[in-house]
C-alpha cells in the first residue's frame, strides 16, 4: 500500500512538472485584478521558452524547454486543449482548462480523475483541496493523492524574459511543495519551484524555470 502511495505521488508530480512548464491560458487579463478569472486557452501556435534547472534527486543541470499550444482536439468523444513540449502532449479539459492527461505520441501515460489545476477566480488569501485518482496508464495501477493549493499573493518579479506582476500560488502534497508565478498579462508561469522534501521517496530535490522568451499569438 505505501509503494503504491509513493507511486501515486510521484505520479502528481510528474504532472506539476509539467504544470511548471506549460502554464494554461491566454492573454488579455486586466493586470492585479481582485479576482482572476479562467483566461481560456492559449491561441494556437503560441510559443514559449523556459529554462529548466534541477538539483538533488531531480539530477543536476539546466536544460531550456519550449511548448506550443497546439489547438483544440477530440480526445476519447470529449473536446479538449493541446499542448506539445518535450514531456509529450499534454490535453486540458474545455472549460475548465485542468489537465486531464499525458500522451506520448497516441499513447497514454498518465490520467488525473477528475482533472488538475487552478480553481478560478484567483485572489490572494484563497485555499483549496482537490483529490484526484491517478493512473499509471503503463502498469495500469490508480491511486489517490490530495493536494492542497493556496494564493499567496501579487507581486512584481524579474525574470530573462521581463518583468512581470503576478500571483503567487503554491500547492503541496505528501512529499512535495510547489510554488507558481503566474501572470494573468500572458496567462503562463512566468516562474515556479518544485521542492521535493526528505520525505518524498525519490529523496530531497528542486526543480526550478523561468521564462526566457515568449510569442504569444493574438
Amino acid at each position: 500500500m505505501k509503494n503504491a502511495y509513493w507511486k501515486g505521488c510521484i505520479g502528481l508530480a510528474f504532472l506539476l512538472s509539467l504544470m511548471l512548464a506549460f502554464g494554461c491560458a491566454t492573454t488579455g487579463a486586466p493586470l492585479f485584478a481582485k479576482k482572476a478569472d479562467n483566461p481560456g486557452p492559449m491561441p494556437v501556435d503560441s510559443t514559449w521558452v523556459q529554462e529548466r534547472r534541477d538539483s538533488g534527486s531531480y539530477g543536476s543541470g539546466t536544460a531550456r524547454i519550449t511548448q506550443k499550444s497546439l489547438g483544440e482536439r477530440i480526445w476519447q468523444g470529449q473536446k479538449v486543449w493541446a499542448y506539445e513540449s518535450p514531456a509529450g502532449t499534454l490535453l486540458f479539459e474545455l472549460p475548465s482548462m485542468k489537465w486531464m492527461t499525458i500522451l506520448k505520441g497516441t499513447t497514454q501515460l498518465v490520467s488525473y480523475e477528475p482533472p488538475i489545476g487552478f480553481d478560478y477566480p484567483l485572489w490572494v488569501g484563497r485555499d483549496w483541496k482537490t483529490a484526484h485518482r491517478i493512473t499509471n496508464h503503463g502498469t495500469g495501477k490508480t491511486t489517490t493523492v490530495e493536494t492542497r493549493w493556496n494564493v499567496e499573493a501579487l507581486e512584481e518579479i524579474t525574470v530573462p524574459a521581463g518583468k512581470f506582476k503576478v500571483y503567487r500560488v503554491t500547492n503541496t502534497d505528501p512529499g512535495n511543495v510547489s510554488t507558481h508565478w503566474w501572470s494573468p498579462e500572458l496567462g503562463i508561469f512566468i516562474k515556479s519551484k518544485q521542492q521535493r522534501t526528505a520525505e518524498h521517496a525519490m529523496g530531497a530535490g528542486v526543480r526550478e524555470m523561468e521564462l526566457i522568451s515568449y510569442d504569444i499569438k493574438k
